[in-house]
Order: C-alpha cells, then structure tokens, then sequence
C-alpha cells in the first residue's frame, strides 16, 4: 500500500464523486442546480482535493469554470477507478457487466438498437446503455472512458485513431424522399427538375450541422433560396416528417429502411453524390484492456453494426 497517498487528509470517495459530478455537468451550478448550499459544498470539496494534490484542477473562464489539465487527467482516473469498483460489486450481485455505447441519435435509433441483441450477445449477455452525443464529443468521450464504443464518422478522428482504433461499419449516400402524396399529379421525373425543388414543404435541421449546411447551399444553388417548412433538431424528426407525408427531406441511405415505398419516393440526392460519410467502431485501447475486450470481439461487434437487421445466432 502506498503510505503517502494515506497520509494527509482532504482525500475521500465523497470528494471525488462530487468532482465528478462537476466534471460531467460542466459547472458547480449545473452539478447541483437546486441547492446553493450544495454548491458551496462541492466548491469546498474540489478545493480540499486542490491542496491534497497541490495543484489546480479548475480554472475560470469568466463567470464559469472548466477543468485544468491536471483536472482532466484525474477525472479520467475517478471515472476509471469509479467503474471498476461498480463493475466488482456487480459481479458479487452475479449482474451482468454494462457497457456504454455513443452515438448520434439517429445512429443510435437506426444502428445501434437494431443490432442491440448481437451486441450484448458478443458482450456476453451484458447491459448497455446508450448515450446520444455528437460525433466529436463522442471521441472526446471515448478518449476519457466516458463510453467505451462509439459509433462516428470516420473523418472525427486522427490518421492514427483511424489506423488503430476504427472499424468500419457503413457508407452513407443521402437521398431525396418526398411522400407521393405530395406530388400530386406530378411524375415521378419532377424529383430529378432541381430547379422545381422549392415547390416541396422541406423539412430541415436547425442546428447548423455540416450536413444540414450541405442540403441548404445544394437547394439554393439550385433554386435560389431554400425556406424549410418545418426545422427540426435531428434526422429522425425529418424522417418522421417525411413518412408522414407532411414534408420533404435528404436522408441517409440507413434512415430509409422500413420507409413505405408505395407511400414515398426517392432518389439519390444527386448534390451529395460525393458527400458519402463512412461510419466507423471506435474505442480507446486502454479502456479495453481494463474491460478485457480483445479485436476479435470488436469485430464482431462491427460486424452486427454493419448488418444490425441480421438474425443473432
């Protein structure tokens, strides 16, 4: 046992659970946003572990906080040790281990939970929980153990995370889909007459995504201005918009299962023809040592992401 890590006060489970807490909210005031008293509780508490450390774990950043680099590193560490001791006592409970698995939200609907029954399989029957995040916040994530897998775009990360720790699991195309219903009388030819396209009630995101920048400067370069009937916060509201018939939409190739094709129409969107967006599996190879997950299993699991709708065997 290490006599020095015991031998001054200021450190306890207590302290770096609320730590934690203020790592993950992003602020003592998001930590605990119903109890000033709290507050000030958590605030006393990181600054007990300064001094046990010796050094800064926050900084401020005018009326906020954010952690310092010391402090990034030990909430890695929290987390990390966090995680085992919960994954010892599930195994004395005989539970099953969890994993946690990032991913956008329309990933997660369209990818993730249809293959969920092959990914714990693969697990070893384990629990997962699902965390819907964007792409670059999830490498960040699986960076600190915050998830262990991640399903994102090839192009958030490294040459080097690419290489060593990737799979890949899809190729998106996007496409034009326009319920029937409101072409009326129109053929189905009119779907390829761009210069018609601001006819259609477009269903749109509004977060000023990469992918939704892309569709609107593809319609008003074709059209010359392009006004969103409906904005929306995620693909799976523009999916949901457009198999109901209230709007047209660009989707991804993996959005459009189970879309009634005697009810809507598609094409390939022909202005991102060359915008395919490869997915990828990516993990920290660290925190798969700690877990016990070697490659063979995290082909697998690439492979049921890659054929989620397959039968598990």
């Amino acid at each position: 046992m290490n006599k020095d890590l015991f031998s001054r006060s200021g450190l306890s489970l207590d302290r770096l659970r609320s730590f934690l807490e203020v790592a993950e909210a992003g602020s003592i005031a998001k930590s605990a946003p119903d109890s000033l008293s709290r507050q000030a509780q958590v605030s006393r508490q990181i600054g007990e572990l300064e001094t046990y450390f010796e050094t800064e774990l926050t900084v401020r950043r005018g009326k906020t906080i954010a952690l310092s680099p010391a402090g990034e590193r030990l909430a890695v560490l929290v987390r990390q040790q966090f995680d085992d001791l919960q994954g010892f006592i599930n195994e004395q409970r005989k539970l099953p281990r969890t994993f946690r698995i990032g991913g956008g939200a329309s990933m997660l609907e369209w990818m993730v939970i249809p293959a969920a029954g092959g990914i714990r399989k693969v697990l070893g029957n384990a629990a997962l929980n699902l965390k819907s995040m964007r792409s670059r916040e999830l490498v960040e994530a699986v960076r600190d153990g915050a998830v262990d897998f991640a399903v994102v775009r090839e192009d958030a990360l490294s040459e080097e995370q690419r290489a060593k720790t990737s799979l890949p699991v899809a190729r998106l195309s996007f496409h034009l889909c326009v319920a029937r219903s409101l072409l009326g009388t129109r053929p189905r030819s009119w779907l390829a007459q761009s210069e018609q396209w601001t006819a259609l009630p477009w269903a749109a995101m509004a977060g000023g995504g990469q992918l939704d920048q892309e569709v609107r400067q593809a319609v008003e370069a074709a059209c010359g201005r392009f006004v969103p009937a409906v904005e929306c916060t995620s693909l799976l509201q523009v999916r949901e918009l457009v198999a109901f018939g209230a709007c047209a939409g660009v989707l991804p190739s993996i959005g459009m299962k189970r879309l009634a094709e005697e009810q809507v129409l598609s094409r390939e969107f022909e202005p991102l023809m060359n915008y395919g967006r490869p997915l990828v599996l990516h993990w920290n190879d660290r925190q798969m040592r700690r877990r016990g997950i070697e490659k063979p299993v995290l082909e697998k699991l690439a492979s049921h992401l890659a054929h989620p709708a397959r039968k598990v065997t």
